[in-house]
């Protein structure tokens, strides 16, 4: 996407390719003056991690504010890396959401929410976020990502913020989120910690309210029965209802789960497709193309109801186009998932899917 400029001086920028958000991000990093604030659900001590932190590392050395937030599960990895020491030998904070340490690991009321959160903040006046992580087996993954300036930047900022507080106080984060949903660009964070899902409850009302079309891109479709239900609603009213998902991703048992809610979907005449390729990691909605989210949030329990995640809302009409277009190419190159899609699924894979629905509240 060109970048797209507003009266307000506001820009916004799509990517969808794992490589090209990386080169991004790194770039806007390299360039920062006073701040680096990042949350993230997934960094290794790999290739394109190491590339990151040992410029996290740089910058903070320079007196710029790093401020790092990461998954105590999805980041793992790194927990014991000499990257993060150096970090914080240079001045730069790092801290891990919610960490599996000692009692917490056999406790598994402790093990949620994740932050499944994918927001950089660069000088308070550039931001990022969307649905890549910094993991090498993902450099060549369909991603959706944002990169923008002005219009929800105090929003990005003010959760940046409230994260830190309640970390520096050990505290959960209390209270409802603000965010303006009725601007050209508004960006949520959601959380059970927090009074309301503003995501989930935005992308509810939306499809409940849908005239023409709804457009759901997932890689994990495992949708609660309120999800389930609007979509179906939707349909019997004539609202054309399309799920294109991934065919396979790094969850096999997700996968399976997905494919045996497809017969139901499909008694409703909503279209199925599965993109066959890469990994389509992307995570949006579109309906009746003026209202859209964009974000870390998949179509499954865990982000719905479970984890911390974050969306851009969107209605500027620019925007929405490109992103109708652009999960138009996906689904010219998808396979249809109809009925004899799902007869031909093998026996082993359908029993594995149904009995993993027991599972669909943590996968």
């Amino acid at each position: 996407m060109q970048e797209g400029h507003n009266d307000n001086g506001s820009t916004m920028k799509f990517i969808y390719r794992t490589s090209e958000i990386w080169d991004a991000m790194y770039a806007d990093c390299l360039a920062a003056q006073h701040s680096i604030e990042f949350e993230q659900y997934i960094i290794m001590d790999d290739s394109a991690g190491k590339r990151f932190l040992e410029l996290f590392a740089r910058k903070a050395s320079e007196g710029v504010k790093v401020r790092l937030m990461f998954d105590g599960v999805g980041s793992r990895g790194i927990f014991l890396s000499p990257h993060l020491e150096n970090i914080r030998k240079n001045g730069g904070e790092v801290h891990f959401y919610n960490p599996l340490l000692s009692r917490r690991a056999f406790n598994p009321a402790r093990w949620l929410p994740r932050s499944h959160v994918k927001t950089m903040l660069i000088d308070r006046r550039i931001a990022h976020t969307g649905s890549a992580c910094l993991w090498e087996i993902m450099e060549h993954w369909h991603e959706l990502h944002c990169r923008f300036t002005g219009g929800g930047m105090a929003d990005v900022a003010h959760h940046f913020d409230r994260i830190w507080e309640a970390e520096e106080k050990n505290e959960k984060i209390r209270g409802s989120a603000s965010a303006d949903m009725k601007a050209e660009r508004g960006y949520a964070v959601s959380s059970p910690t927090l009074h309301m899902n503003q995501i989930y409850k935005q992308l509810l009302t939306q499809i409940k309210a849908a005239k023409s079309s709804v457009r759901l891109v997932t890689p994990y479709f495992l949708p609660p029965h309120r999800l389930r239900r609007a979509l179906i609603k939707a349909a019997r009213r004539g609202v054309k209802v399309e799920i294109l998902m991934s065919e396979r991703t790094d969850v096999p048992l997700a996968d399976h789960v997905s494919h045996s809610y497809f017969a139901g979907l499909l008694q409703h005449k909503i279209k199925l497709y599965l993109y066959p390729f890469q990994v389509l990691h992307a995570k949006y909605a579109i309906i009746d193309d003026t209202w859209a989210t964009v974000g870390s949030t998949n179509m499954d329990y865990l982000s719905l109801l479970k984890n911390r995640e974050a969306n851009l809302i969107i209605r500027n009409h620019d925007a929405l186009v490109e992103l109708r277009v652009a999960s138009d190419a996906y689904i010219r190159d998808a396979r249809i998932a109809d009925m004899k899609y799902v007869h031909d699924i093998p026996l082993g894979q359908r029993i594995t899917g149904y009995l993993g629905r027991c599972l669909k509240e943590v996968l």
